[in-house]
């Protein structure tokens, strides 16, 4: 139907027939761009989100690495030939450190046995740490040599689960 038809038309002359057809092409116009604009909001979003997910990924990977350098840098502490005391503080601030970063990283994610044994040692390193007195692994100089071992695998593989269970018996 004409739209000048329609406007020069009085109301009165229009068929009811074609006031039905001018109604249903108008929803339908709405109808259409209402759809494009859902579309393409859609496809916004979508674009957007997946920018979310890879920043997350990013900032997973971030917490990743700085949970295996925390586990380097203690290794690293506890074999410089400094005094002990150096050596425990030093060890301390990497082990809480360390415990702090257990709690995001992606080697606690889900209920497998692997995270929840790097979960342990996390913490179990920054409790040993902490009271000076239950320090005593150094006394023994096989099994403080063990336990730099575990820890500088550990700080390759933080879910390997032989070295875990193996520091965690050592801490205990």
């Amino acid at each position: 139907m004409d739209f000048l038809y329609i406007l020069y038309t009085p109301c009165n002359m229009i068929k009811k027939k074609d006031r039905v057809n001018i109604e249903l092409n108008t929803n339908k116009k709405y109808l259409i761009v209402l759809l494009t604009l859902l579309a393409i909001s859609n496809v916004f979003i979508f674009v957007k989100m997946n920018g979310v997910e890879t920043q997350f990924e990013k900032l997973q990977a971030q917490i990743d690495s700085n949970f295996k350098e925390g586990l380097r840098l203690l290794s690293r502490s506890l074999k410089n030939n400094t005094d002990w005391e150096t050596k425990f503080d030093l060890a301390l601030s990497h082990s809480s450190k360390i415990q702090v970063l257990s709690d995001n990283t992606s080697y606690t994610l889900g209920n497998t046995e692997e995270s929840r044994t790097v979960l342990s040692y996390s913490y179990m390193l920054e409790n040993y740490f902490q009271d000076p007195q239950n320090a005593t692994i150094d006394d023994n100089l096989q099994e403080f040599e063990e336990f730099i071992r575990c820890i500088e695998v550990l700080s390759s593989n933080p879910s390997d689960l032989e070295h875990g269970k193996k520091l965690i018996s050592l801490l205990s």
